[in-house]
């Protein structure tokens, strides 16, 4: 995973003086504290362990990708995380190499995320001989590794697993540039400062994104192994996160992109892309737990599990009533008005396009405040959102919507939808962004085209934020969500 890029190498540094203020995130550690409250209550139902497998047997085949040691299909992929880390559910057109081989090195990988489950129960600290172990884990079914050779030519070598490097391993590029890895004297000096660093950031309570990120990319860096590094990067990355219950650093084939990028901003000093991508890779798997959290109740029949429910579902109705709630039904209220007067804003600018039209087109701006009879319009839409960024909007706990449609031979929709994220009252909202078309059928109906979201994520905030910096953040979002939809519309003329 190189790129045409020059580096130096020099002693790993330390985080930068005012990591608070450059690199924290508040909106993810917001998130996180409304997590934890929740997680208590999902840990130990089955559906949710279920989840939580299918996280593991996902991080285990995406780092092999990533670093090029098979290749696997996305069929197969989903086949193997819905039903198991089996060889049958692999065919020869699925990947590169044997199935019965990918899958002993996925296995490798799997058993080294489920280590770092037992690392963190059992409290050992992190130390160099764990990271070792750590690097034989997942290299077990890996002989060789690919290198090149003193005239230039790729040759197989033999991998020696558990140990630091023997030779130096910087990546050489065609146009003659490289980029320099610890050499491997050092190698023992650099690991144990790693080690020291981290400890000091444990007591100063640096949060675990940032951590995360600052230990993935400084122990890559120094490249300690042969090769298998990228492996053991994100296996350090996702225990600073589990140990403080965060989910597991999924990274993968669809984010190598800005994973790639993230790391090579990182070397030159800029850590912030990196701990974003953490934070929205794990604002994406708590979004998918949460909206477990019906299923798990439905999911067992056993009579404690139902009065742990009814339970539960009697605490949340007065937690409905609590002022945190009221906080966060507050801060949607006011993105709510954010959202309407903007798209005020840009119907009135499209509608000027259309004084010298002989047609009678027009645009303007719609909406719906949470509790109004038209709050409930566009369920089919906002469903359907919902689903293809794989989350539970739950309109029952909020609902609000605010559009602009641009009516020309067929009706244009640019809809930002404002609801609860995940079937549980938790004080945590969120708001998608949709275009979609309709236009009258044959028989005169109304039929809706394709929904297709406007933004990757939807926009999520929890009560524990400060509503001025949702709603600066919001404005940021909100305009990314218009130009697309415009855009999407423009190219439809």
């Amino acid at each position: 995973m190189s790129s045409n890029h020059i580096h130096t190498w020099e002693p790993i540094s330390d985080l930068p003086e005012d990591w608070k203020a450059s690199l924290e995130n508040a909106n993810v550690l917001a998130l996180m504290r409304t997590w934890h409250e929740r997680m208590v209550a999902l840990r130990t139902k089955d559906l949710y362990k279920t989840f939580v497998e299918k996280l593991k047997r996902q991080w285990a085949i995406e780092t092999g990708v990533l670093e090029d040691i098979y290749t696997l299909s996305e069929g197969a992929t989903l086949a193997l995380i819905q039903g198991g880390l089996d060889a049958a559910l692999i065919t020869h057109g699925d990947t590169d190499g044997e199935p019965e081989d990918v899958i002993l090195k996925i296995q490798d990988q799997h058993l080294a995320i489920q280590g770092l489950y037992q690392f963190v129960s059992g409290q050992r600290p992190m130390g160099t001989s764990y990271i070792k172990e750590l690097h034989q884990v997942l290299t077990s079914h890996q002989d060789t590794y690919l290198a090149r050779d003193t005239l230039g030519s790729l040759v197989q070598r033999q991998l020696i697993r558990g140990a630091w490097k023997l030779w130096p391993n910087n990546v050489e590029h065609p146009d003659g540039t490289r980029f320099e890895y610890c050499p491997p004297e050092q190698v023992s000096t650099e690991m144990e400062r790693l080690i020291s660093l981290h400890e000091s950031h444990v007591e100063m309570n640096v949060p675990p994104d940032i951590e995360a990120a600052w230990i993935h990319h400084r122990f890559t860096l120094i490249h300690p192994f042969t090769d298998g590094n990228g492996r053991v990067a994100r296996c350090l990355a996702t225990l600073i996160l589990l140990k403080e219950n965060w989910l597991p650093l999924v990274v993968t084939r669809k984010e190598r992109t800005a994973y790639i990028d993230a790391l090579r901003a990182a070397d030159t000093g800029n850590l912030k892309l990196l701990v974003n991508l953490f934070g929205e890779l794990q604002t994406r798997a708590i979004r998918e737990a949460l909206s477990l959290s019906e299923d798990v109740v439905k999911d067992s029949t056993a009579i404690e599990e139902i009065l742990e429910s009814a339970k539960q579902k009697f605490n949340q109705r007065r937690l409905a009533h609590d002022k945190q709630i009221r906080t966060s039904i507050s801060t949607a209220d006011s993105l709510v008005v954010l959202a309407a007067k903007r798209l005020e804003e840009i119907a009135a600018e499209v509608q000027e396009l259309f004084v010298d039209e002989k047609a009678q087109y027009k645009a303007y701006e719609f909406h719906a405040t949470s509790g109004s009879g038209k709050a409930k319009y566009h369920y089919h839409q906002i469903i359907q959102c919902a689903s293809e960024l794989h989350y539970f909007a739950n309109l029952r706990f909020y609902q609000a919507w605010a559009a602009m449609a641009i009516v020309m031979e067929q009706r244009a929709e640019i809809l930002f939808s404002f609801h609860g994220i995940g079937h549980e009252t938790s004080g945590i909202l969120g708001c998608s962004a949709m275009f979609s078309t309709k236009q009258k059928d044959e028989e005169g109906e109304t039929a809706i085209g394709p929904v297709s979201p406007l933004s990757d994520e939807p926009f999520v905030f929890t009560y524990l934020e400060d509503p001025t910096e949702v709603q600066r953040t919001f404005r940021k979002w909100l305009d990314r969500c218009v130009v697309s939809g415009m855009d999407r519309w423009q190219k439809g003329l």
